[in-house]
């Protein structure tokens, strides 16, 4: 199993998850365009894809479903208030396979589990993708204002995590943003902020947890070093032993090889970073 990001941020998010000739993006926030100039950093085409997992509504997740899914023919599978909710994005000739809320369904070679969470929108959802060949199990959780026992259960387990570290609650206390604003984002329907996404890390580490990669990162209330100083210094009073990175916004990230992080960490070799910078 490899993943990596395409993008992550509050200007478009889009990851791509690869299994034998299985491949799937969940969402894909970017225009027609740029998801095929940043899957082709990736060293893959559009035509490869074969289908999109949509986690909800919002325009950072969604902005290429439509028509990506009309040039390129790949199934969009959401929820069916999702899609009623991305009304405007599509025009009824796109194939939409939907799920309830919390269900498990398969793509390809890859099982998914579908769980809800916390968030404002219409029917947000949580991913994990699971390799059956392999036992590994990979989570997707951006656009977290908390993390729910569902949530938790969901990604329990888990060999790599792609996490939710939106904000530093004091650069959102201090931002120029109206004060309803800052509710919202620091809110239990919100983002989840550094602090917290280091005690789900925490809550979540065991010994096979090969690597994190944290995301969907606020250009105005974070800043990489910080969300990974305070994500490892949780992890730190832990006994993990895997990686940590951070994605960003204008890059894809470098693919990260599930198994060989697993097999690092189970082999207690020290991981400085999840990989560097591309």
């Amino acid at each position: 199993m490899r993943i990596a990001t395409l993008g992550s941020g509050s200007r478009g998010n889009s990851v791509l998850v690869e299994s034998g000739s299985t491949r799937i993006l969940v969402d894909a926030g970017f225009s027609g365009s740029e998801l095929s100039r940043r899957l082709a950093e990736l060293g893959r085409r559009p035509e490869e894809i074969d289908a999109v997992v949509v986690t909800h509504e919002h325009r950072d997740h969604t902005a290429g479903i439509g028509v990506a899914a009309r040039r390129w023919g790949w199934p969009l599978y959401m929820t069916e208030r999702t899609a009623a909710a991305c009304d405007d994005l599509l025009r009824g000739k796109e194939s939409i396979e939907f799920f309830p809320a919390e269900c498990r369904f398969r793509i390809g070679g890859l099982e998914i589990h579908a769980v809800p969470t916390c968030h404002d929108a219409a029917d947000p959802v949580a991913v994990t993708i699971r390799e059956p060949e392999s036992g590994l199990l990979a989570g997707v959780a951006t656009d977290l204002g908390r993390a729910t026992a569902p949530v938790k259960a969901a990604l329990a387990g888990c060999h790599f995590l792609i996490l939710e570290a939106n904000h530093d609650e004091i650069r959102l206390r201090e931002a120029p943003y109206p004060w309803s604003l800052k509710q919202r984002i620091g809110g239990s329907r919100g983002h989840l902020s550094n602090q917290l996404a280091g005690e789900l890390a925490q809550e979540l580490m065991h010994p096979e947890l090969g690597g994190i990669l944290l995301a969907h990162l606020s250009q105005e209330c974070n800043d990489p070093r910080l969300a990974k100083s305070t994500v490892g210094g949780a992890l730190r009073k832990t006994e993990f032993r895997g990686g940590i990175g951070v994605a960003g916004q204008a890059r894809p990230s470098a693919p990260a090889n599930v198994s060989e992080l697993v097999a690092r960490a189970v082999g207690k070799e020290a991981q400085l970073s999840l990989f560097g910078s591309r």
